[in-house]
This record gives structure tokens, sequence and C-alpha cells, in this order.
């Protein structure tokens, strides 16, 4: 049987509903679960490579049952996700265009700088380079790295033909193209929370900042930032949405400015991830019932489930 994400042969179990396998790529395992009634069903059209790319960033969920639009299976895998392919994908973060992928690659390689200035090897063929920038082949990968030294993002010597191994300096130019991305909008590393200031929800607020801090993302809480004096506080949210990667809009207490807030984020085409406590779900507008929610019943639960969700949602 064939892997119906990367199209490799898998050792697969027949259970009950599923077929079973598990899946390595880039000493990544992920198990996979897909609907027995499904399987012949289950179509898409996205390169082999770019769900290899995902599961190398850890951007896929170690755990997935996968269905088609159609599926009527009642039973549902345990600690897991439900992914209806091929509508998943249109959700999937992975860089999408060749701007996304110069600017994703940039970013990796100025991760890998010990310090700004420092001149360090790549060897394109191994740690899983060319997967984890989402590339085809290594023709791709020198193309894209020569069109960041044609930016003047980066410094770019070679030291063999094929442009496999060479050495990468960040510039100035790009160090400054570092703080653009990195300080506002897709690329930023700014999550904005939105939830009640109820006193009541200071637990909730620090989970959810933990698994921020865990992801790498910091938290932006509109009462815990700055005013300007001649700024209003509406202006200040819609300010600070802007400047954020993502939105956490948590519902417990069902604030209005949640709503309001989560609402504006989506209508800039940022990712939203819903959550609320297990108590406080009942009540929520019928608008947001549909999405779906991390439901919680204890503030380890929620951080738990958030590092997980922001690894497969957000990358």
């Amino acid at each position: 049987m064939n892997c119906v994400l990367t199209g490799k042969e898998v050792n697969y179990q027949r259970l009950e509903n599923h077929y079973y396998y598990t899946l390595e790529v880039a000493d990544h395992v992920v198990e996979i679960f897909i609907c027995d009634k499904c399987k012949r069903k289950i179509k898409h059209e996205i390169p082999d490579y770019i769900f290899e790319g995902l599961i190398a960033n850890h951007k896929w969920p170690e755990r997935t049952e996968i269905v088609s639009e159609t599926c009527d299976l009642k039973s549902k895998i345990v600690d897991g996700e439900t992914i209806i392919l091929p509508d998943y994908l249109l959700s999937a973060d992975y860089p999408k265009t060749p701007k996304e992928k110069l600017e994703h690659l940039f970013l990796n390689l100025f991760n890998l700088q010990s310090f700004d200035g420092d001149l360090f090897l790549i060897e394109v063929r191994k740690n899983d380079f060319l997967l984890k920038n989402y590339f085809q082949n290594l023709e791709e990968c020198v193309f894209y790295l020569k069109g960041l030294e044609e930016q003047g993002w980066i410094s770019f010597q070679t030291h063999i033909s094929d442009g496999s191994i060479a050495t990468i300096g960040i510039t100035h130019l790009g160090l400054n193209k570092s703080i653009e991305l990195t300080e506002e909008g897709e690329k930023s590393n700014k999550c904005f929370i939105a939830m009640s200031f109820d006193p009541s929800t200071k637990e909730a607020r620090e989970a959810i900042r933990k698994a921020l801090k865990e992801t790498g993302y910091e938290a932006v809480i509109i009462d815990e930032q700055i005013i300007d004096s001649e700024r209003t506080i509406n202006d200040e949210i819609i300010a600070s949405l802007k400047k954020c990667k993502f939105c956490i809009a948590d519902f417990s207490l069902h604030s209005k400015g949640v709503y309001f807030e989560s609402g504006f984020a989506l209508g800039q085409g940022k990712k939203v991830i819903y959550t609320c406590s297990k108590t406080e779900f009942e009540n929520a507008h019928f608008d947001i019932r549909p999405l779906q929610h991390i439901i919680y019943e204890t503030t380890d639960q929620l951080t738990k489930d958030l590092i997980n969700k922001i690894e497969a949602f957000i990358y």
C-alpha cells in the first residue's frame, strides 16, 4: 500500500475501520489512520514533497485520521485530529508562492547564524535541508539561494560546482529584511490573544502565554500594552492585530470584544485558533459553535492542546 500523502510504500495494519501505518520523515514519525471506505476517494493535487516538508517541519499533526469529504465514519481516533482531504489543504501552512518560499528560506538561513555577521557552512544534501525548505530538488534550492544573493540579503559562496555546499552570510540589507519580516504581519513572531479581561481568566491567560512561549511566539494582550495617549484602545487593538501573525480567541465568558477581534483577524486573512472552557462552550453563539475549538477542562490541557495546534497550524 502507498501512503496517500507522500506516495511512498508503507507497511500497514488493517484495523476495524481503518488502515493504519507510521510514516517517518526527517527523523519525525507521524501516525496515519485512513478510513477504509474513503481510501479510494481521497485525492489531492499537492506534490508529495510538500507533505514531506510539512512533516519534516512538524507542521502535520502527529496522529491523524484521514477521511474524504463524504465520510460517514462514526468512530474517531483517540488523541488525534480528523483531517478531511482535500479540504484541509486550503489552510495547510507551507510557502505557496515564490515570494513566500524565498522568505521562508531566508529566515531559516538567518536562524542558522551564531551571531550577526557570522559566516556559516550549509550542506544542502544533509540535515533534510531540502525538505524543510519545501524544495523538490537541489536545482530548485540553488536557484532560490542565488535569488537571495541577487536581492542582496545574503552572501553566497559555493565550494563545489553544483552549489550543494556553500558558505552563507547575512548582509546588512538582510539584517534589515529580517527585522521587517519578523516584527510585523505574516512572518511576525507575535500572537494576539483575544479574551475576557475578567480576573477569573487569569489562569487561562497564563496557560495560553506558556503555550506561546514553548512554540517561540510572543503574546500580545491588549490590557497589558502601554497605549499612546493619542490613540484609543480600539486603535491599539487594530494596530496590534495588524502586527501579529495569528490570533488565539478564547470565548470563555463570551466577551463581545473577542467576537470582534477574532472576526477582524479573519478579515485580514490571519489564522485564528479558537478555545473555550468546557463549562462555557454550551453558551457560545451559534455563529462560532461549528468552528473547530480547543475545548478544555483544565489549564494544563489548554497549554498542551495549544502547543500541538500551533505546531500543526502555524508556520
